[in-house]
């Protein structure tokens, strides 16, 4: 049997169709057509998934170098580091560029033509895995094909910092974020305990943010940063996962990602930024909150936001808590025993190398500083010098070195202050402070203060 047919025996209902039928079914047609979704053709190397179509466009250069000629300058963790941060960045909806390896004149170039490319208010993103050194104050990114003969070598082949800066800021799009793991020594400085004994030789130096930009390092301007024993970096590794987390400024992503990085290493890297931005940013807008992704918030970081905003902008997002905070009372107690013992091993290289950590933000260096101020040291041996140095003990040194740790909540740091207030030991007695800070230590569960409050509670002053 063939197909059933039309009432007219025609066999199709267009035909027998009156014409006012038959232009309402094709006029119907042709708004069906009208209104249907476009196809879009998008390529997985460089450009994101189907995200919102309104969001602001955003651009990434992504580079890791690591294949470095010479004895152990090889790194591993650069094109690794490149490529996590790519896929990260593909999920934010950013257009990714990827590099890896690349010399001098392709870096020149690559980070020429990405900035020139840039559309008029877009969001751009560098990233840069690899070694980095600064030089009379000036810090430079280092392409593979980099010959390490002098300072002025590198001077003249490496990739300055501040050009790759000074392009980016004077492309046409508003916001701007450069991101350097790039923290490395200076190959050219004499070995340790030389190279410590001032922030002018490691890692790289400060650089203020131009206009429109966020600039973050891997760690502490003057510092260093280790490649890694994993499969990336600590701090890129912490960068790509904290990136995808919603509701954070970039500022919140920035200071989140330090306090992790920080926790991670126990305070050996300390990740730095600084910015020229002055409202909030969102890769991930808070749920509720009516802006497109991608796009500033005009609010002075959450001071100033009104209206049905107000309620989805938090304040201040919330951190996690450093390290040394969230130990238990044994575990504070054997990080001490561990810092006794640093002491009573004291060698050539430990004072400047912790000089220099100190100058970075760690607090378990900057304790172990105002330990030997306080009491002095026994002579060591100098292998630079091979000369005995003795460190005579100078009590304003130990207070700045203590206090500096305490106001950062170290509750160690706050038992050795208190013990100088309640003695008066380099200070005024000052009863009130030393409990203050007794206090604060034992909340920390820190047993030594917990014994030191009760003491005082018992007994008043300590004997002079």
């Amino acid at each position: 049997m063939g197909g059933a047919s039309h009432p007219c025996g025609c066999g199709s209902r267009s035909r027998c169709m009156s014409p006012v039928m038959r232009l309402a079914f094709v006029a119907l047609c042709w708004l069906s057509a009208l209104l249907a979704p476009p196809l879009l053709a998008q390529t997985s190397e460089s450009r994101p998934p189907e995200t919102q179509r309104n969001q602001t466009r955003k651009f990434a250069l992504v580079i890791g170098n690591g294949q470095y000629a010479g004895a152990n300058r090889a790194l591993k963790n650069p094109t690794q580091d490149a490529r996590l941060m790519s896929e990260t960045l593909l999920k934010l909806g950013f257009e990714v560029q990827t590099h890896l390896n690349l010399s001098r004149a392709d870096m020149s170039q690559r980070v020429s033509a990405f900035a020139a490319a840039l559309p008029a208010g877009a969001t751009s993103l560098v990233f840069y895995a690899g070694h980095g050194l600064q030089i009379n104050g000036a810090s430079y990114l280092m392409p593979v094909d980099i010959q390490l003969s002098s300072e002025q070598n590198v001077q003249l082949r490496a990739y300055p910092l501040r050009r790759l800066l000074d392009e980016v800021s004077s492309a046409a799009s508003a916001v701007n974020i450069v991101i350097l793991d790039a923290c490395r020594d200076n190959p050219f400085q004499p070995p340790p305990p030389v190279r410590y004994r001032s922030n002018g030789p490691m890692g790289l130096a400060r650089v203020l943010a131009p206009r429109g930009t966020l600039l973050a390092y891997s760690t502490q301007p003057g510092q260093l940063a280790a490649d890694g024993v994993g499969a990336n970096s600590t701090y890129t590794a912490t960068l790509a996962k904290t990136l995808l987390d919603p509701g954070l400024t970039l500022e919140d992503i920035f200071k989140k990602v330090n306090t992790l990085v920080r926790n991670a290493t126990r305070d050996d890297q300390i990740p730095w930024f600084e910015t020229s931005l002055t409202d909030a940013y969102f890769l991930i807008p808070p749920e509720g909150t009516r802006i497109t992704a991608g796009q500033s918030l005009r609010s002075g970081v959450g001071s100033s936001v009104q209206g049905p905003q107000r309620a989805a902008f938090p304040a201040e997002a919330t951190l996690p808590t450093l390290w040394f905070l969230g130990m238990q009372a044994h575990e504070l107690g054997k990080l001490q025993a561990h810092m006794d013992q640093l002491i009573d091993d004291l060698g050539a290289t430990d004072m400047p190398k912790w000089q220099q950590q100190a100058e970075g933000g760690n607090v378990v260096a900057m304790t172990l500083l105002g330990r030997l101020h306080l009491h002095g040291a026994a002579p060591w041996r100098d292998a630079a010098s091979d000369a005995s140095v003795p460190l005579v003990s100078d009590k304003s040194k130990a207070l700045h070195w203590f206090q500096k740790a305490a106001d950062q909540g170290f509750p160690i740091a706050q038992f050795e202050l208190a013990t100088m207030y309640r003695a008066g030991d380099g200070v005024n007695p000052d009863q009130a402070k030393a409990r203050e800070l007794l206090q604060k230590a034992s909340k920390a569960r820190y047993r030594r203060a917990e014994m030191e409050l009760l003491e005082l509670n018992i007994f008043g002053a300590a004997p002079r």
